[in-house]
């Protein structure tokens, strides 16, 4: 299954114009095999400007449903990606589709775990907090990851590079010296290329610790599991059953 070509589509569930930068597709596809190809889009019609709360996830999730129905509708694609770390949408998208689909959360918490006994997210606003400590208690890791930070930045301020390394670098060993973590998860998928500074920047403190990007990670398990021809439970996400959609005005 090595040599098969696989495709994969990355849904950017926001508005905001020019957000996924050339710069960022390529830091989540570094690590992707040569034949695996990646599609980019963004939702269509209405959706928030950027995801920093529920009610923004709510408001992208049925945009990111249609879309994926949508696009595949034009090409058999292997696995979906849903380029944030709210995961909106995520499980509807695997009720409708027979696919892997993947948000930023699940495929960088998980391979944390293997890493160490404790995880640190460091996510961009307070507003976030309690979204991703419900993702957390939802998948029952209450006891293994134990703290989330916040960086201070919106997610339209990530461009500026020197104000993220700056507060990045600091929660990230407020984290590592105040909340005992022992890998760093960073919380939102805009926070990318980042890995190589602060690791090399907190081993020089002394701290050995694994960084990891979410986008990264979820090319990467979306891959693996298309390669792998698994997809998820029927058991689980059943077929929505058949029904009139009534649109009201």
């Amino acid at each position: 299954m090595l040599n098969k070509e696989i495709r994969l589509l990355d849904i950017v569930p926001v508005v905001a114009e020019g957000i996924l930068s050339q710069s960022m597709k390529e830091d989540m596809e570094q690590y992707l095999m040569p034949n695996t190809k990646v599609d980019h889009v963004q939702i269509g019609g209405t959706g928030p400007i950027t995801i920093e709360s529920e009610y923004d996830e709510a408001f992208a999730a049925p945009e990111v449903v249609k879309t994926a129905s949508q696009e595949m509708t034009h090409r058999d694609y292997d696995g979906i990606f849903v380029n944030c770390f709210g995961d909106p949408g995520v499980r509807a998208t695997r009720e409708k589709l027979p696919i892997t689909v993947f948000g930023g959360f699940e495929p960088a918490i998980y391979l944390a775990l293997g890493l160490g006994d404790t995880v640190g997210i460091v996510t961009v606003l307070e507003n976030v907090v309690p979204m991703l400590k419900g993702a957390v208690a939802r998948a029952g890791l209450g006891s293994r990851v134990t703290t989330i930070r916040t960086l201070g930045i919106p997610v339209l301020q990530l461009e500026n590079r020197k104000l993220l390394m700056t507060n990045l670098y600091k929660q990230c060993k407020l984290a590592i010296e105040n909340d005992h973590v022992s890998v760093l998860v960073m919380g939102c998928t805009g926070i990318a290329g980042i890995v190589e500074e602060m690791t090399s920047r907190l081993k020089a403190d002394g701290y050995d610790v694994p960084v990891l990007e979410a986008g990264q990670c979820a090319m990467l398990l979306t891959e693996l599991y298309a390669r792998l021809g698994i997809h998820p439970s029927r058991q689980t996400y059943m077929t929505p059953p058949e029904k009139e959609k009534v649109d009201q005005e």
